[in-house]
């Protein structure tokens, strides 16, 4: 009895690890690497008042068997995502302003082309000019 006991807390305690290791890990890549003043010149929106689906969503998969310190954890994990959520889609929402999406009706390949940043890398060019490319392909 001792030993299963043993093996679920063990087992809880590895399950939170990946779950904030993997949180960490994807902080990591979701960041935004370019300072606020290049991506918009537009006042901020006002932040929703109160919780947004996602994070409901996510405060709802929650094990509620699950022992308070795993549930803390979790808690922390999902309103940590929550906040780079809402730089993710804050970011998405400031740069598209008007524009048609990459690849919709009316978006020319020019068009595309001509989205892409001047100080962009190499690869980063290259990448966003086969993605022109391909979603020219696709949808046109």
């Amino acid at each position: 009895m001792i030993s299963r006991m043993l093996e679920i807390t063990l087992f809880r305690g590895v399950v939170c690890l990946l779950v904030m290791g993997g949180c960490a890990s994807e902080q990591a890549v979701v960041e935004p690497t370019a300072t606020g003043s290049l991506i918009s010149s537009a006042p901020p929106e006002a932040a929703p008042v109160g919780p947004s689906e996602f994070l409901k969503l996510c405060l709802a998969r929650i094990a509620s068997d699950s022992s308070e310190g795993a549930r803390m954890v979790a808690e922390q994990s999902c309103q940590d995502n929550e906040k780079l959520h809402q730089g993710v889609v804050g970011i998405a929402v400031a740069k598209s302003a008007d524009r048609a999406s990459a690849g919709t009706q009316g978006d020319s390949l020019d068009a595309c082309m001509a989205r892409i940043p001047a100080d962009a890398t190499v690869g980063q060019r290259l990448l966003a000019e086969e993605s022109c490319k391909r979603d020219q392909f696709t949808h046109h």
